[in-house]
């Protein structure tokens, strides 16, 4: 189930509240022994620098927590 929600995401927009580009989703972070979803790994829009957004990297990407997420629809929209 995890892996066919994690395709179903990939490559889909991040917005944040004003509707601005953050990034796409590259893929999800999921805890191994429950299979929650903890976070969605973005690959940040051109000219964007993580280190001015509240969220952590890993590596070259942008780590938004779940609690982050207002809705889904054709893009993801983050609370904030």
């Amino acid at each position: 189930m995890p892996a066919a929600f994690s395709e179903e995401l990939s490559g889909r927009r991040v917005v944040d509240s004003r509707g601005d580009l953050l990034g796409t989703v590259v893929d999800l972070f999921i805890d191994d022994v429950t299979g929650t979803v903890l976070g969605l790994l973005l690959e940040l829009d051109t000219g964007l620098d993580p280190n001015l957004l509240p969220w952590s990297t890993f590596g070259d990407h942008l780590v938004v927590p779940t609690e982050e997420v207002a809705s889904i629809d054709e893009d993801i929209h983050l609370t904030r």
